[in-house]
């Protein structure tokens, strides 16, 4: 008697389905790292080029970065919970990335403490969620870059406490260079799960042989 062969993968409901979901998530929705890289380049080569930098135009470039990454996180949120995957993570991350643009945004004139405290505080619970996602990655979705780009997250934030003694224009380079590291690290991990993504595609579903 002839019988359908499924194909080997991952058991419905099982912590690797859920995971491997998660992977294919990520692929689909490749574009809004891509977006967000390019993004955090763009605004890191402006805060180098900014010339005589204050608090306030500091502020408002980092506001600027935040709100783009914040929508952008929102997005692909959204598009996840059409295709029934799980938003809740990309949503989370926007919304604290909106509120932190927002304060950025209407307090430019805040003190350097409160500046630093709210990059750093916005960093370190960014870069905990990268990290976090990162590990549940696979290997050809970008894993390592995505890693490294939560770590750097982590990193910055810890040490914006040690920019600002050194001066204001200090600070701005740091931002400066963090985004633009954060932004390529961003970019090369959208390449890989766009080429995961195309690669699904091409391969489409696959025909169960008859025995």
């Amino acid at each position: 008697m002839s019988h359908l062969q499924t194909p080997a993968g991952p058991t419905p409901g099982t912590a690797a389905s859920r995971i491997q979901g998660m992977n294919d998530l990520l692929a689909r929705n490749w574009w809004a790292l891509a977006l967000r890289g390019a993004a955090a380049i763009l605004l890191g080569v402006l805060a180098l080029a900014l010339p005589g930098v204050t608090v306030a135009t500091l502020a408002l470039t980092f506001a600027a970065y935040l709100l783009l990454d914040g929508i952008f996180a929102i997005l692909a949120g959204i598009r996840a919970s059409r295709h029934h995957g799980r938003a809740l993570p990309f949503i989370l991350e926007g919304i604290v990335s909106l509120i932190a643009g927002v304060v950025a945004a209407l307090w430019p004139a805040a003190s350097l403490f409160a500046l630093v405290f709210l990059i750093a505080a916005w960093s370190v619970m960014t870069g905990f969620a990268e990290v976090m996602g990162a590990w549940r990655m696979n290997r050809t979705h970008g894993k390592w870059a995505w890693g490294i780009a939560g770590a750097l997250s982590i990193a910055f934030g810890l040490g914006m406490w040690v920019l600002p003694a050194l001066g204001l224009l200090a600070l701005a380079w740091g931002v400066a260079a963090y985004l633009i590291a954060f932004g390529v690290l961003a970019l090369a991990t959208a390449l890989r799960l766009r080429r995961c993504h195309a690669g699904s595609n091409r391969s489409g579903p696959t025909a169960m042989p008859m025995v």
